[in-house]
This record gives structure tokens, C-alpha cells and sequence, in this order.
């Protein structure tokens, strides 16, 4: 039987856990409470716990056992895991959250075993994870904002185009495709001055300097197409900053204005032939002169108008309201301000005429008001096309406003409107989709009941304009054998026609689950591996500082550090999936120079893939035996060479790997075991679940580790697998 720690004689033990920062317990095979560090007992009286003795001495197991029995679902967990660690040595890990009135928390608790004297114990960790998980929760919120965002930019009617401080594009919609004729594969990389005309006098530092300046931008260029046209475009632009305000781009919107500038050009140049509004006010309001347009256009004659109070005329007389705010502006002018609104006035057969009303005061050289005047023109046309885009606008803002992920909407007349890419996935049994009666496809894609029951809460809302919400809805597809979840919402909208709609705002919950799940598994792994490479970092700085003098040891250690990097390189490079032979030995022998590598280092043996943890283990011996024959073995001497091949025996069931020195001195077995012995021998072989044959034979060392093929390999064993240093 193995003796029991007497825990008073243990300082060095006592000493290093009190240097952990995480709380720390040692617990006994019978569960006891051994010994404590600071971090545990600042934990207990934090939580209000045993502020005396920390639990020390206390059973741990009958602490959970107890509260277990009060229903506490979590002292069990821990109780059973605990077990598990204390008798077959399994690790153990659990998160748990632990919020106050205050603040929100989380903890993680884990368990592993610690051989002492031949006895196990479990070594307890509580640690403080509360930062990881609102950075986690954070960034899913981040995530599900960009693509949210992502989404809108991507079906946005107006070409969205952002561009670094050098002017490259980095984020080109699909409206800028449709716009300019480029693919956004093709343009993303490159120079935003590809879309300005040869002539253009501008470059695009210019504007990214005047844009950096000011917060939001906006402004007409001409740009050319990929089938060279020339259009007028309406740019607004902003800077892009990143989350410490600095500025890294700029993000622009371009609408295409070419048709909509040239009607202002039209009605430019017929206020140029006198086709507009101008006129001459005495400063009391009295019409004393008028242009031939306004008469025309009205149907009437001079002396109908000329003497009157310009408010009382025919254009304005229609609307006691609209003669209100014109006797207010006069009198305004009158002051000195210049008055401009937009204004329907009244034109031949009872019609009204939107124009760009403006009333400006006519100063003599003393500066007093001698005449006020009016002019206008048509804006009919431009506010038809205002109105049209600010209705398409709102029913676009209607369908993405709420929604984070899929979007469609349900016409009037009860048929499919639009359907983003989201929702798409939803109605792919559905053919044609646009315009299809919204009946017609629920009942294509789910079950008569269900489907039923969403066609009466539709036609509800739409009849009523009372919205729905159903926070989680899973049914059974019927065009597929598949189970979806959702969450899902309805609104009743204005459609682009004028005539109301219903919106359906939705999501997948079972994929937001099982992205939730993935980053769980990834945040585990991540645990879990650094863990291992900070034990393996801590053995080797011990087992290296007991076997080397004081000056010796930096450079031993960080030899081997580099070493470890190394493999820790080549596995990272595969994404954990694993490392090749070749490029292991490649790797770890680079430390001996090209030519040596090349003229006396002979490699064999087939192209496979390593476990991660094979390859950490076989790097750091192959790295002992290169460092010791370089010293003391046959690359100490210009003749020597060594030999590497590995394989596959016993029917694929063993992988064995060798290391043959030849050539060198005298060879004889070593008067003391330092740690690269250690190495090369015990660790190479535990990493594997291995054995080590070493020979001292005088011509040269010869080293052999055979291993359980299924401890060293990946599946698919010797297969011809494509990974980081195969050629």
C-alpha cells in the first residue's frame, strides 16, 4: 500500500499551488480535503463559505453528496466526476455559472490526477472564466451582427463600394455589379480609380481626404462602366473606422442619378428659355411683373394677376393654408432671409404643379429691401421619382428591419412578393416561387394542419394588421423528411403598390444551436491542448535545469523550445489534423545546416500522417538524437551519416521508426542518464504508448521506437495524404 502524504512535510507542494492564481484543493482517495492554496481560500470567503479553515480537512465528497441530495443538480455532476478522477484517473472539467445581485459569473471546475508517492489524489482547479464567456457571448452577438448587416448591404438596391486608405476595393454588393457590369470577385483587390473615365481630373486620394474629413459626404461623379458608358453618379460617402476610431477605409453608396440629372438639365435649360416662374413683388406683396411661362401654364392673362397681392393669384388662391405660408415667407423676405420650399401651385384645368419655390429680397446699394422676388420651377417629375424611391426605400427598411436572418413577403392579393437569399433555402421545392399563391406553397412545403393554421394567422394580419410572433415553431417538412425549428414573426407592411402586405421575418434556431455547440467544442479543444503544451513546456524546463549547470541551461531549454515549436508549427499549419513523417524529421534535423541534411542524412519511408501528440513526442526525441550526434555522434566527423526511415509492420497493426548513426567515433554507452536520454528513451515511448530499443553499438548509437499503429497514425493510416511539408 502506498504511504500517505504527510501534507505538513510538503512545503514545495504547498508553495506551488499557492503560486497558481486559480483556486486549488488537493483531495485524498476518501475525498478529504488535503491541502488548500490562497486562491481557494480567498474564493471560499468571497463566496461565503468556510472563512476559518477553507474546507480544509473537510470531505469534499460528502460536501457534494449533501447538496446533491437537496437537489443541487451540479454538487452531483461534480461528486460523480470526482469519483471518476480519484479512481481510473480520468480528467475531469465542468462550467458553471455563479451570478450575484450584482454581477454576472461563471466558473469552470476541474479535476485531474496527481501521483504522489505512489498514491493518487485529484488535483481541483475553480477558475474564473467570466472574461471568456461574455468575450464569447460577445463575439456571437458580433457575428450575428456583421451578418445581419452582411445581408442588408447584399440586397441593397444601390451599389454599396468600400475601399482602403489606398483607394483598393475590399467590399463590392451585388447592385455594384449590376451597376458598373463587374463580377465582385474580379474587382475586390483593386483600384477604385477602374471606374473613373482617362479625362477624370480627380484621383482617389483626393476624395478619401475630403471624406476622412467629414463624417458623412455626398456628391455627383461621372464613372464609366466595364462596356465603357459614362454615368452620373450619386455618391454619399464615410469614413470606416476601426474599433479604436481610427480611420481604415471608406465606405460609399452609389446611385445612378444619370437619367434623373439630365431631367434637371432639362428643366435647367427650359428656366433658361423662360419656361419657370419669375416675377417682381413690391416689398407689401403686390405681383408688379411676371414671365410668360407662369401665364401660359395657368391659362391666364397679365392683367388677371398683375396688382393683385401675390398670395391672393390664381396659382396660390386653391388652399387658404398655402396663401398663409406664402404671406409668411414675404414677410420674412421683407427682413432680409431668403425663403425656399418645395410647393404644389395651381396650373390650367384645376391641376397642381409641384415647383422649387424660392423668395429672395433685391437689396439696393444701401442695403434696404426695394422688391422681393419669386421665382420657381417644375419639380413634378423629380418628386414623382422621390416619392416612388422613398416608397421602395420604406418597403425595403419594412422587410429587413427586425429580422436577423430570412425575409419574405405576401402581396395583397395574397401571392409572393419578394424573397431574400435567406429564405430561399425555405421554398426550394417551390416552382415558379414569385408570384406564386402563398397557399399554394405553404402547403408544397409543410403538413395540411400546420399549414392551414399559418395560411388563417397570415390572412389575419393582413386583414387586420395585428402581428404574430411565434418564438419557436418545429414541424416536420412535407416535401422532405426533414424536422426545422424556427422563429418566426409577421407584420402587416405598405407594399411598393400602394396596397398592404404582410412581411415574415424568420430564423433556423437548429443552426444557431449548433453553431452555439461548435464554439463550445473549439473552446474545449483549445483548453484542452494548451494545457498538455504547458505541461510538456513545464517538464522540460524542470528535467533540463536538473540536468544542466546554470550557464548551460537557457541555451539547453530554448533548444528544446524550438524544437517543440517546431512540431507545435507543423501541427498548427495542418489545423490539428496532423503532421507528416517527412516534414516531423525535416523540421527537427533543420538545426544542422542544409549540407549536412543533404549529403549525410538519409531519409525512407512512406508518406503518413501523425497524431498531434505523436508528433510532439517523436519531434523532441528526434531532436535529442540529432543535438547528441552533432556533439559526441557521427556528425561530429566529417565521414559520418545517419540513417532515418520509418514503417509499417505486423500487418499494419505496429508503425515503427529508426535512427542509425554510422561512421562516427568510437561509440560506448554513456557513464550517466541525463534528461535527452530521458527523452529519447521514456518520453518518446509514453507520448505513444510505445517501446524504445537503444543500442550503443561501437560503429554508432542506433535508436528504434515501436508503437501501436493506432496511437501513432491518423486514420487512413499510410495513405497518400497531402500535408504541410510533403512535396
Amino acid at each position: 500500500m502506498s504511504q500517505r502524504i504527510s501534507w505538513s512535510d510538503a512545503p514545495a507542494l504547498q508553495a506551488l499551488i499557492d503560486a497558481m492564481r486559480d483556486g486549488v484543493a488537493v483531495i485524498s482517495q476518501d475525498g478529504t480535503i488535503e491541502c488548500v492554496n490562497h486562491a481557494w481560500q480567498a474564493l471560499a470567503v468571497e463566496n461565503g463559505g468556510n472563512g476559518k479553515g477553507h474546507y480544509a480537512g473537510e470531505n469534499y465528497l460528502s460536501i457534494c453528496r449533501k447538496n446533491a441530495q437537496q437537489g443541487d443538480a451540479l454538487a452531483a455532476k461534480v461528486e460523480a466526476g470526482l469519483k471518476q478522477t480519484l479512481e481510473t484517473g480520468a480528467d475531469f472539467r465542468v462550467q458553471y455559472p455563479c451570478h450575484t445581485d450584482t454581477e454576472k459569473r461563471w466558473f469552470e471546475l476541474s479535476a485531474v490526477p496527481l501521483e504522489l508517492n505512489g498514491a493518487r489524489y485529484a488535483l481541483l482547479t475553480i477558475r474564473n472564466v467570466t472574461t471568456q464567456e461574455l468575450a464569447r457571448i460577445e463575439l456571437t452577438d458580433a457575428e450575428q451582427n456583421t451578418r445581419n448587416l452582411s445581408a442588408i448591404v447584399a440586397t441593397m438596391p444601390d451599389a454599396v463600394i468600400a475601399f482602403d486608405l489606398e483607394g483598393l476595393i475590399t467590399s463590392w454588393n451585388a447592385a455594384a455589379e449590376k451597376l458598373y457590369g463587374y463580377q465582385s470577385g474580379g474587382m475586390v483587390g483593386q483600384s477604385i480609380e477602374m471606374l473613373y473615365p482617362s479625362d477624370w481630373p480627380r484621383g482617389a486620394s483626393d476624395y478619401i481626404a475630403e471624406i476622412i474629413e467629414s463624417e458623412i459626404k455626398y456628391f455627383d461623379v461621372v464613372r464609366q462602366t466595364k462596356s465603357a458608358k459614362l454615368r452620373t453618379i450619386a455618391v454619399t460617402a464615410a469614413p470606416v473606422r476601426s474599433a479604436s476610431g481610427k480611420v481604415v477605409g471608406v465606405s460609399t453608396v452609389h446611385r445612378d442619378v444619370t437619367e434623373e440629372r439630365l431631367s434637371e438639365q432639362r428643366l435647367r435649360s427650359v428656366l433658361d428659355n423662360l419656361f419657370a416662374f419669375v416675377g417682381v413683388l413690391e416689398p407689401d406683396g403686390t405681383l408688379v411683373e411676371a414671365n410668360r411661362a407662369p401665364l401660359e401654364a395657368a391659362g391666364i392673362k397679365a392683367k388677371d394677376v398683375i396688382g393683385k397681392k401675390f398670395w391672393d393669384c390664381y396659382w396660390w388662391n386653391y388652399a387658404p393654408e398655402i396663401q398663409s405660408q406664402l404671406r409668411q415667407s414675404c414677410e420674412r423676405a421683407l427682413a432680409g432671409e431668403i425663403i425656399r420650399y418645395d410647393v404644389p401651385v395651381r396650373v390650367a384645368g384645376e391641376h397642381l404643379l409641384w415647383i422649387d419655390f424660392q423668395l429672395a429680397p433685391l437689396l439696393d446699394a444701401d442695403g434696404v429691401v426695394v422688391n422681393l422676388i419669386p421665382s420657381g420651377i417644375d419639380i413634378s417629375e423629380r418628386k414623382a421619382m422621390m416619392q416612388a424611391l422613398k416608397t421602395s426605400h420604406d418597403t425595403f427598411q419594412d422587410m429587413v428591419a427586425g429580422s436577423p436572418f430570412g425575409i419574405y413577403t405576401v402581396d395583397a392579393d395574397f401571392r409572393l412578393a419578394h424573397v431574400s437569399n435567406g429564405a430561399q433555402p425555405v421554398f426550394e421545392n417551390v416552382r415558379p416561387l414569385i408570384g406564386r399563391d402563398f397557399s399554394e406553397a405553404l402547403r408544397i412545403i409543410w403538413p395540411e394542419s400546420f399549414a392551414s393554421e399559418a395560411i388563417n394567422l397570415f390572412r389575419h394580419t393582413l386583414e387586420t394588421g395585428e402581428p404574430y410572433h411565434a418564438p419557436s415553431t418545429i414541424e416536420r417538412r412535407q416535401d422532405r423528411d426533414e424536422v426545422q425549428a424556427y422563429d418566426w414573426k409577421i407584420e402587416r407592411i405598405t407594399m411598393p403598390d400602394g396596397r398592404p402586405g404582410v412581411v415574415c421575418n424568420f430564423y433556423d434556431l437548429s443552426e444557431r444551436q449548433r453553431y452555439d455547440e461548435h464554439i463550445r467544442l473549439l473552446m474545449r479543444e483549445v483548453n484542452h491542448r494548451s494545457k498538455n503544451l504547458l505541461t510538456v513546456v513545464l517538464s522540460i524546463a524542470r528535467q533540463t535545469s536538473r540536468n544542466s549547470r546554470p550557464e548551460e541551461f537557457l541555451d539547453r531549454f530554448s533548444q528544446r523550445l524550438y524544437s517543440l515549436s517546431g512540431s507545435q508549427d507543423l501541427i498548427v499549419q495542418g489545423n490539428w489534423g496532423g503532421v507528416s513523417v517527412k516534414a516531423l524529421v525535416d523540421s527537427q534535423l533543420e538545426h544542422l545546416g542544409t549540407q549536412k541534411q543533404g549529403n549525410r542524412i538519409r531519409l525512407d519511408g512512406p508518406k503518413m500522417v501523425l497524431t498531434p501528440t505523436a508528433a510532439q513526442g517523436i519531434g523532441m526525441a528526434l531532436h535529442e538524437l540529432s543535438t547528441n550526434a552533432l556533439k559526441y555522434g557521427s556528425l561530429s566527423v566529417p565521414a559520418g551519416t545517419v540513417s532515418i526511415d520509418w514503417g509499417i509492420t505486423d500487418n499494419g497493426k505496429s508503425f515503427w521508426i529508426r535512427w542509425v548513426e554510422e561512421g562516427g567515433p568510437l561509440v560506448s554507452p554513456p557513464e550517466h542518464k541525463g534528461f535527452g536520454r530521458t527523452v529519447i528513451e521514456r518520453m518518446a515511448a509514453l507520448s505513444v504508448g510505445g517501446t524504445v530499443e537503444l543500442a550503443y553499438a561501437p560503429d554508432g548509437m542506433q535508436w528504434k521506437l515501436t508503437a501501436p499503429f493506432g496511437e501513432v497514425a491518423l486514420a487512413g493510416g499510410a495513405e497518400l495524404i497531402k500535408t504541410p511539408g510533403d512535396v
